[in-house]
């Protein structure tokens, strides 16, 4: 018997060879049709099998260049192709992508962490981002934030140059060097299924000169475990070189120079109604199947920056495992920040929630439908008179292999700019590959 995923050879060999002729190219939408999984009753019975989940299409660049083990290296692209309509504006397109390479250096990636020695615990990190395309859609449709996760100004950036300290089942985790905000702060892994800026990464935090990537600054980072179940996270950033971080490669960031400094504290507990539960793969009739939706989480934050002046945040985010009776797995999210200087802060609240679903449609248990509400408000001080801008998103996706995915998206945004035009309507999709 074939294996869940399992796809014929041949067509497993012209779809390997035309990714790598066409790179990026849009015309992979009828391969997601390939079945995954047969749609069978859920049963809770436990099994030995491994849970179906998406398999690769061609190897790894690791395992390419015959790199030794105490090397990680891959290399990931995302393109968002987005089209939209602003009813007084007319209709733009864009197309936006970036690509990050990775590279971690440690002896202990070839070691079991039970047989870890103290070097083995530290880590090198460097990590670089190039941006393509047209990061302008937004700002033709008249909205005020970008309707797409990559759209950041063109060229490569240095997004991590960094030494860390891995806790392997220890108490504290360190790394320091030059730095992003995220993802070790205000992003949670339930963001990551959106698109549409405000939606996707950092509860959409506007304060000038916060390094939330691709921008960094120099910083330093530590993680202290409390008990079994919860964590808390302290960060030290300093603001000045930023931009000049950012223009490293000659990019130009768009943003004023700011100095100063950023301290930030986060609390997270792990230990939530259903978090025991989502540990254990999903089961269809015997069968498992891999859960695609991230653990039940509860983030608590706040930060100050000096730029000179102070800028206070509070934030948190909350992601519940919900049990539907539709579909094989389900999260309800809710987040926001509240910040308290809006004569310094362009957006000092910012309140979302949303919905993933994973294993909807029959014959797909490892696809994932997000839908997602978000408002941002603008300083009555800054910008008097501006209503909140708000975006309402709609997307599936599609995981073809563990090296590729698409995500067709539906997004309206709502008092687009702050202003009383009819709502922006957009639709396109995210394009996801990993090597």
């Amino acid at each position: 018997m074939m294996p869940p995923n399992a796809v014929p050879a041949r067509l497993l060999q012209r779809v390997r060879r035309w990714l790598w002729r066409r790179f990026g190219t849009l015309l992979l939408v009828p391969a997601a049709m390939v079945p995954i999984a047969a749609a069978e009753p859920v049963s809770a019975q436990p099994v030995a099998d491994q849970p179906a989940s998406p398999q690769p299409l061609w190897p790894s660049l690791q395992s390419r260049l015959g790199l030794p083990g105490w090397v990680d290296l891959d290399l990931e692209l995302t393109a968002d192709p987005l089209i939209g309509k602003a009813p007084t504006l007319g209709i733009a397109g864009a197309w936006m992508q970036q690509l990050v390479l990775n590279t971690t250096f440690s002896s202990g990636l070839s070691r079991d962490k039970s047989q870890w020695r103290e070097f083995d615990r530290w880590a090198v990190n460097l990590q670089l981002s190039a941006f393509s395309g047209n990061a302008n859609l937004g700002q033709t449709l008249g909205t005020a934030f970008p309707l797409q996760t990559t759209a950041h100004p063109v060229g490569l950036w240095l997004t991590e140059a960094s030494v860390e300290r891995k806790a392997a089942g220890g108490e504290v985790f360190l790394k320091a060097g030059v730095l992003p905000l995220n993802p070790g702060f205000v992003q949670a892994p339930v963001l990551n299924s959106y698109i549409h800026s405000a939606l996707n990464n950092t509860l959409n935090l506007e304060t000038y000169g916060l390094p939330i990537n691709p921008f960094a600054a120099p910083g330093a980072t530590a993680h202290l475990r409390l008990g079994a179940s919860s964590e808390l996270r302290l960060g030290q950033f300093w603001l000045q070189p930023v931009i000049g971080i950012a223009s490293l490669f000659g990019v130009n960031p768009q943003q004023p120079s700011v100095g100063g400094s950023l301290q930030i504290v986060q609390w997270n507990l792990h230990d939530l109604p259903g978090s025991a539960a989502v540990q254990r793969p999903l089961l269809r009739n015997q069968r498992p199947i891999a859960r695609q939706l991230p653990p039940p989480l509860l983030q608590i934050g706040a930060y100050n920056s000096t730029n000179p002046d102070s800028n206070q945040v509070v934030y948190g985010l909350l992601t519940l495992a919900a049990p539907l009776p539709m579909g094989l797995d389900h999260r309800l999210w809710f987040g926001l920040n509240q910040g308290f200087d809006p004569q310094n802060n362009p957006n000092p609240s910012f309140l979302a929630g949303g919905w993933l679903a994973q294993g909807l449609v029959p014959g797909r248990p490892l696809d994932v439908l997000a839908v997602g509400y978000g408002s941002t408000s603008f300083s009555q001080v800054l910008t008097p008179g501006l209503r909140p801008e708000g975006v309402l998103e709609l997307n599936y996706t599609i995981p073809i292999s563990s090296q590729l995915s698409i995500q067709p998206v539906l997004q309206w945004i709502l008092q687009p700019g702050g202003s009383n035009r009819a709502a922006v309507m957009a639709a396109g999709m995210q394009l996801s590959l990993s090597f």
